[in-house]
């Protein structure tokens, strides 16, 4: 319980008027963002380019949905684990906090991106819970690998 109590503590304790820590967590959520992208372009690419060309548009296309849940998970625990620690490692006694407000506010951008897009939250529950949860428990993880000072 205390975990919980001290992730409370430290969120509150990251004010409006530290705008910098702020600022810095929601660009790196969107950096985060911009990698998982090129990524899954880049296997796509890949995919399509020397594994397996000649294939009708549709078939990349559905191919670029299964694999980029994947892509996502896979590199995302990756890019939220080192972000985090990198992140906290600046500030050591708000490391829960910031790994808490990271994968928040790539949660809400991610959202964000695909309500437009129809993408049927009931039907891709197991996916999001999935990505969601590797997310944050990749950025709990590597704040955990700072040490409060």
């Amino acid at each position: 319980m205390k975990i919980f109590g001290d992730i409370a503590v430290n969120f509150l304790v990251m004010k409006i008027r530290e705008k910098s820590l702020w600022f810095k967590i929601v660009g790196w959520a969107v950096f985060i963002h911009i990698i998982l992208i090129a990524l899954s372009i880049l296997e796509v690419f890949i995919y399509s380019a020397i594994i397996n060309p000649g294939q009708e548009q549709s078939f990349y296309d559905a191919h670029a949905m299964e694999s980029a849940p994947v892509i996502s998970v896979v590199f995302g625990i990756i890019c939220f684990f080192f972000t985090t620690r990198f992140l906290a490692g600046k500030q050591p006694k708000k490391r829960l906090a910031v790994a808490l407000a990271l994968p928040i506010a790539y949660i809400v951008m991610d959202l964000i991106m695909l309500i437009p897009y129809g993408i049927n939250c009931g039907e891709q529950y197991f996916v999001f819970i999935l990505s969601f949860g590797s997310k944050i428990l990749a950025a709990f993880a590597g704040a955990m690998t700072i040490r409060k000072t």
